[in-house]
């Protein structure tokens, strides 16, 4: 091989050491740039992680924010449902209260009732009061009873219409003026001619089966009884207390407000004697006054 060959074959061995290093050197920048494109791509990626995670954490106080408002309708749906059930349980309790009233009020009613018919059924065996000592006619005084006394009698006003008609308007008084408790008085009311004979008022007849307020309004009832239907056919109008009645020296009992119907073509005048009788006490009286119209 000659020197000029020579030459040549080293320049192309060191020409081919040189792009062999070169090669190198170059791989080796591309595995560094790999290697750096590989850490971007990672360090994007944490990037887009942390803004995920930041995104949800906002998301999750959205939603806790939600969760408080829900809780606190919720509890206050709770308390506005708490309050109308405690206001339908008044109510409830209120009607149910009223309704026990009622039912009280009922019972008191049908004991009343009961009382009034077993006094009835006493009157029925109890034989017709007789006045052999208050005659009328003769004007007699009262019996006298020791420690019985009574002062009975009429407060009245007559009120005519048309056609010489009219009523009789007025309270009749019945007190204790002596010093024993009297109870239970029988009042009869004499009318002269005995077709005048008509009493009305608050005064309630068990026959007619009174309703439950004219049981609590009233005090007193007809004697509804077969002596006493004879007794009216006489001219004599009987009545008793509806419950059991006692009153002691010094005490009053009434009938309030009663009327007396009239016609003038009855009689030239009618005329209303009141006498009372006490069954218990055996204690017999006659009123102070009568009533007497004249046409």
């Amino acid at each position: 091989m000659g020197t000029k060959d020579k030459l040549s074959y080293e320049r192309l061995v060191s020409r081919v050491d040189y792009y062999k290093d070169k090669a190198l050197d170059l791989e080796k920048k591309l595995v560094f740039a790999e290697e750096t494109i590989e850490r971007l791509e990672n360090e994007t990626n944490n990037d887009r992680s942390l803004k995920i995670i930041e995104e949800n954490e906002k998301e999750l106080q959205q939603l806790r924010k939600q969760v408080e408002e829900l809780t606190r309708k919720l509890k206050r749906l709770e308390e506005h449902e708490m309050e109308k059930r405690m206001q339908d349980y008044e109510e409830l309790l209120k009607s149910i209260q009223e309704e026990m009233n009622d039912k009280d009020q009922q019972i008191d009613l049908y004991q009343q009732r009961i009382k009034s018919m077993e006094k009835r059924i006493n009157i029925n065996r109890t034989s017709e009061p007789v006045f052999e000592e208050l005659d009328t006619e003769n004007n007699s005084e009262p019996q006298k009873k020791e420690g019985f006394n009574s002062a009975c009698y009429f407060d009245y006003s007559v009120i005519f219409t048309k056609d010489k008609k009219g009523f009789i308007r007025g309270s009749f008084f019945i007190e204790n003026t002596g010093t024993e408790t009297m109870e239970n008085p029988y009042i009869c009311f004499r009318f002269q001619p005995a077709e005048a004979c008509a009493l009305k008022g608050k005064i309630i007849s068990l026959i007619a089966s009174p309703s439950q307020e004219e049981m609590t309004q009233s005090i007193w009832m007809y004697m509804d009884n077969e002596w006493a239907e004879k007794a009216k056919e006489r001219g004599e109008m009987w009545i008793c207390p509806l419950r059991e009645t006692k009153f002691k020296s010094g005490d009053k009992l009434s009938l309030d407000d009663f009327q007396i119907p009239f016609k003038s073509g009855i009689d030239k005048n009618i005329t209303v004697e009141a006498f009372v009788y006490f069954n218990k006490q055996n204690y017999r009286t006659k009123a102070v006054n009568h009533i007497a119209i004249n046409f």
